[in-house]
């Protein structure tokens, strides 16, 4: 995928993927969902294995950024149509095979993934690019890195016309998006849990910064 410059955001490269996994396993450790789901197999060291896998993989076709190089936040963004070549698919095998050991952490997250993809196929439009994963430190939490993340993608967005689609599992979080532009397309609740996830989808009509 073609690399989308974005002001004020600092891009990913490989060498980043363990800082960034940290921040990750971090934001996600106290997450409702992956609480319910995971249980006593979400240690961090559990979480830091399954956001490396994940960086590792889809870092190959989306765009990952930081709201600095010291990675307070992470956003990753992926268009919704890759297709990936095989030696991409035997190399992901390879990585899912490097953290064999956390399959039933991995299988409830996949789980609740194939919820969202669902939901995707159903509500989102042919051409979208998806906010696949956002991460805010703790530490840095409540001090608007998540808006410093996603506006500067937004206006890329929003002068090129593609849509973007998210997910969330937080009703605070479905005000959050809707303050910046998205609207509100479905609602499921997730099996097996008590929590729901909300699909949103901004169209590219108008400046959100």
């Amino acid at each position: 995928m073609e690399e989308i410059p974005l002001q004020y955001l600092y891009k990913l490269n490989k060498s980043d993927i363990p800082k960034a996994a940290e921040v990750c396993a971090r934001a996600f450790q106290n997450d409702p969902v992956i609480r319910e789901i995971a249980k006593e197999k979400a240690s961090p060291d559990a979480l830091y294995q399954i956001f490396e896998y994940i960086l590792k993989s889809q870092m190959e076709n989306g765009q990952a950024y930081a709201s600095s190089a010291n990675l307070e936040g992470i956003a990753l963004w992926e268009p919704n149509d890759v297709r990936k070549p095989l030696g991409q698919r035997l190399r992901h095998l390879y990585y899912l095979f490097q953290i064999r050991s956390q399959l039933p952490l991995l299988n409830e997250i996949s789980r609740i993934d194939k919820v969202s993809q669902n939901l995707r196929a159903k509500y989102a439009p042919p051409v979208y690019f998806y906010l696949a994963l956002l991460a805010v430190d703790p530490e840095y939490q409540g001090n608007g890195i998540a808006g410093h993340l996603i506006r500067p993608m937004l206006d890329f967005m929003n002068e090129t016309g593609i849509p973007c689609y998210l997910e969330t599992q937080s009703s605070q979080n479905v005000a959050m998006y809707e303050h910046m532009g998205f609207k509100l397309l479905a609602r499921q609740g997730l099996p097996g849990t008590e929590q729901t996830i909300y699909g949103m989808l901004k169209n590219p009509d108008g400046k959100v910064s």
